[in-house]
């Protein structure tokens, strides 16, 4: 592969230094870095101008952050490495894009890894729906989130609002959305657990994960939740006084 240009925006020197470093001794990779800014208006200025194939972008910023400073171009055509100090609210942005951070401090191969997965995916063309994700979940940090679901050929960017339920099926997940639509996810159930627990989705069972929203009654004799009038979706014993509680707390 031919030498690819990389710029820096980090406001802390050590940061810097630190990168920079790493980039230079690391030569599985022909990486050449063509400038760096601490500045989010200087940066898109450098960058606009000579256009470096990928970034690294520290999130926060002394006179901005990440989100403003994306704001600033047109058409995004630079991939990025971010990283950030710990931001409940970036990390889980980013968690909901499928777009990778590193968080600080971090390891050295850490960075590797991130230059690694820039190189596979210099030219992969579905990565500006990625970011316009992350900038919506960002900049609206009240509900409706935006999640990004893959599939085998396409990039789906969904209102988790809009989802009734994801079903297990071995590794993959099957989403299950309020216009009947269904997509098929080549990751585990569990990793969205993790992501959608904290927005009103609960795992009833080892294979569903439901939109506690969309609860139209529970059948107590079968152990069956009733979403949106029409889908029976199985309640395990060890979530069912969980369910009936939240349930309770409905007015």
């Amino acid at each position: 592969m031919s030498k690819i240009s990389c710029f820096i925006v980090e406001d802390d020197p050590q940061a810097l230094s630190y990168a920079s470093a790493i980039i230079t001794k690391y030569t599985a990779i022909d990486i050449h870095i063509i400038g760096n800014s601490d500045s989010i208006h200087e940066a898109a200025e450098q960058i606009k101008r000579l256009e470096p194939d990928f970034i690294i972008l520290d999130v926060f910023l002394t006179d901005g952050n990440a989100f403003e400073f994306l704001s600033l171009f047109d058409e995004i055509n630079f991939k990025i490495i971010f990283t950030t100090s710990y931001a409940k609210y970036a990390i889980e942005a980013f968690k909901f894009s499928a777009l990778d951070y590193i968080l600080k401090p971090y390891e050295q191969n850490e960075l590797i890894v991130a230059l690694e997965k820039v190189k596979e995916d210099i030219h992969k063309e579905n990565y500006q729906h990625q970011l316009q994700t992350l900038l919506h979940n960002f900049a609206n940090q009240e509900e409706p989130k935006k999640i990004v679901l893959k599939t085998a050929d396409t990039v789906h960017i969904v209102n988790i609002k809009d989802i009734l339920y994801a079903k297990s099926d071995n590794n993959y997940t099957i989403f299950v959305l309020n216009n009947s639509k269904e997509i098929l996810v080549s990751k585990p159930l569990k990793s969205f657990d993790e992501k959608l627990t904290n927005h009103k989705f609960l795992r009833i069972h080892q294979s569903f994960l439901i939109n506690l929203y969309y609860i139209s009654s529970f059948n107590k004799r079968e152990d069956k939740v009733i979403l949106a009038q029409s889908h029976a979706i199985p309640v395990s014993q060890s979530k069912k006084k969980i369910l009936i509680e939240y349930i309770n707390t409905i007015s």
